[in-house]
């Protein structure tokens, strides 16, 4: 794994020692180079050398050793997937030494398989009681099963376009473009990386086109060597890079160090190191802060708290003079390695870590500066972080996001299970809240559930957003979208369509769920009559009143609303005219009705103007009864009643 490589590169000499006046056999020697390579952190190369020595050794002590050597190569290598499968051997040959128990509880994690970790590290308590590691490693695998079960909202992708089988990692995002490492076999050189058996990485670039990310380019000018460069840092101009750089130019270095390089003549000039850096330690992964003023990063410094720690360091750019590092402190830096620092528009602070409560191998955190005193790291859990190395987190400036909805916010490096290559380079995109409708449907007169019945969701512009049926029980639910206002009705055969129920799904800033009770009116029989309350005529008159008009309006509705009933429409008097004049002035009136129903989409087919007079009398008040005026009243009214509910559109 390329990342670390670029933080820090160590060299151990060790001699050969024969015993004393015997001459070391050849399987001596070629021990030694295998362990030499192990120390000097060439675990790839020396996995290799282990692995070819390990059938010619006939000690069944010194096979164990050798297995174990070969286990461990791997898995200091983030080889997974091969130190699993020698770690089950060096577990199923009884290696004498328990902390193997620990760190195959480790390899456990890394594949996300909770419950067996969880067993392994309770089988190594139960050889170390009370080990620290080993008891905070079982919290964390109920904690990483919960977080896997209640997972953040986010979308993780393979950017398969830019990944290979090999190493691509550290992704940067700035003017369109996206810079990343990776050893892939356009880097420049044929130097081979013992650590990994990759090629030295590269700084490339991929351009955006039509949503479609172009062929990765080795970025132009001098900065990319035969040895290892890579973890670059962009100005919003895409003009300024800080970049790591292990090895040195000539690949004689033993430390890695920050270059800085200038985009001039359309390439990038000779890179130069920056002058707190040095020969006794490493410096890597630069992140500027968004006022240039403050620059993060890791190194394994003396008087850190673990492997590698996060520091910043201050930028005078009136005196064009760096200020000296400062550690950020035992709530952001832990005992393992934290690395990859990234800072973005707010201020807040992403780097990864091994030391916190995690999900396996390196998982992304945050923290944030309050007067210079640095926030406990708050890990991004899943589906950010997973069981492999997560790091290398890099944002998208909010100014360049049209529609944060749908593009990518952020990059990142994984290694997780079931990626491309070795390192693939993942994107982050928002998952939108969820709002789910939930109801139910009711018969109104009989307060019991329907079954069958239809619902239908609309927009503001009548289109249909949603079309199903209630279940036995007569629920229905529906996952909606958001941002909109919709109507909701219900309807039935035989029954009139529900009112009209506003939903709306704008403005949620979480998960969402609205449950709602529908009621429907059956549709009643022929002799039912609805009386058209406030559907008044002037005295002698039948034309529509202004204040009648609003009457005639909600029975459009119904009827539109109701695209199967036929009405009848009816008229009725009072009884204080002479009958034959009434039974006139009252058809007269229902046809307005109608001709007003007709010249507001109502097909004149489905209504039936009846004008009854006083023929139909609510009361007594008949020729020659004295009555008060609001009897009279009572009886001047216009009814409508159900002649049919199975109309059909005439086609």
């Amino acid at each position: 794994m390329l990342r670390y490589a670029l933080i820090i590169l160590c060299f151990f000499p060790i001699s050969v020692v024969a015993q004393e006046n015997q001459q070391p056999t050849q399987l001596d020697i070629d021990m030694h180079k295998a362990q030499r390579a192990f120390d000097m952190k060439k675990y790839n190369s020396a996995a290799s050398l282990f692995q070819k020595l390990y059938s010619k050794v006939k000690n069944e002590e010194q096979k164990q050793k050798m297995l174990f050597m070969i286990a461990e190569s791997y898995r200091k290598s983030n080889n997974f997937k091969k130190a699993i499968d020698w770690y089950e051997q060096l577990i199923n040959a009884k290696y004498p030494d328990t902390r193997i128990i620990y760190s195959y509880g480790l390899l456990l994690k890394n594949f996300e398989r909770y419950d067996e970790a969880s067993r392994h590290f309770y089988d190594y308590l139960f050889e170390v009681p009370g080990d620290t590691d080993a008891t905070r490693e079982m919290k964390n695998c109920q904690i990483a099963q919960n977080w896997k079960v209640n997972p953040k909202k986010f979308v993780v992708k393979n950017v398969d376009e830019l990944n290979t089988t090999v190493s691509d990692y550290a992704p940067f995002y700035a003017a369109d473009k996206l810079l990343f490492s990776s050893s892939r076999p356009e880097a420049t050189g044929n130097e081979i990386f013992e650590w990994t058996g990759q090629k030295c990485s590269d700084i490339f670039e991929s351009k955006k086109l039509n949503n479609v990310w172009g062929k990765p380019l080795n970025i132009k000018g001098t900065v990319n060597s035969n040895f290892n460069e890579g973890v670059a840092w962009l100005d919003s101009t895409a003009t300024t890079m800080y970049f790591t750089q292990c090895n040195g130019i000539d690949g004689k270095g033993m430390n890695c160090k920050i270059y800085s390089s200038y985009f001039q003549n359309n390439t990038w000039t000779t890179p130069q190191v920056l002058p707190f850096c040095s020969d006794s330690f490493s410096v890597g992964h630069p992140a500027l802060s968004p006022d240039g003023k403050r620059l993060f990063f890791a190194s394994d410094m003396k008087g850190g708290y673990g492997e590698k720690d996060i520091y910043y360091i201050n930028y005078d750019h009136i005196r064009d003079k760096w200020g000296n590092p400062i550690n950020l402190g035992p709530r952001v830096n832990s005992k393992e390695d934290e690395l990859f620092p990234f800072v973005d528009e707010m201020n807040n602070i992403y780097y990864s870590s091994k030391g916190f409560t995690g999900m396996g191998g390196l998982d992304i955190f945050k923290t944030r500066d309050s007067a210079n005193t640095f926030k406990t790291a708050e890990n991004l859990q899943y589906p950010i972080n997973s069981g492999g190395d997560d790091f290398g987190i890099s944002f998208v400036p909010k100014s360049l996001l049209k529609d944060s909805l749908k593009e990518p916010v952020a990059f990142f490096t994984s290694n997780r299970d079931g990626g491309k290559g070795d390192d693939d380079i993942y994107s982050i995109s928002i998952e939108p809240f969820i709002f789910v409708l939930k109801g139910k449907v009711f018969d109104k007169e009989m307060n019991t559930v329907m079954q069958n019945a239809q619902v239908v969701l609309t927009d503001d512009k009548n289109i249909n957003i949603v079309s199903l049926k209630t279940n036995a029980a007569g629920e229905f639910s529906a996952k909606l979208p958001l941002n909109k206002m919709m109507l909701l009705s219900a309807t039935f055969p035989k029954y009139f369509k529900s009112d009209a129920i506003n939903i709306s799904s704008l403005n949620l800033f979480k998960d969402s769920v609205v449950e709602i009770k529908v009621f429907l009116n059956p549709i009643p029989a022929e002799d039912y009559d609805f009386t058209l309350k406030g559907l008044y005529y002037d005295v002698d008159k039948w034309d529509i009143r202004p204040d009648a008009q609003k009457v005639l309006d909600s029975l459009t509705m119904i009827l539109k609303n109701n695209p199967s009933i036929v009405i009848e429409l009816a008229s009725h008097t009072d009884s204080r005219a002479v009958a034959d004049y009434n039974l006139k002035l009252s058809q007269k009136r229902a046809e307005s009705c109608v001709n007003y129903l007709a010249q507001h989409g109502i097909a004149k087919d489905r209504l039936k103007p009846v004008g009854y007079g006083e023929t139909k009398l609510v009361n007594d008040c008949a020729d020659g009864v004295d009555c008060t005026e609001e009897q009279h009243q009572e009886n001047r009214r216009t009814t409508f009643r159900i002649l049919s509910s199975e109309y059909k559109i005439k086609k």
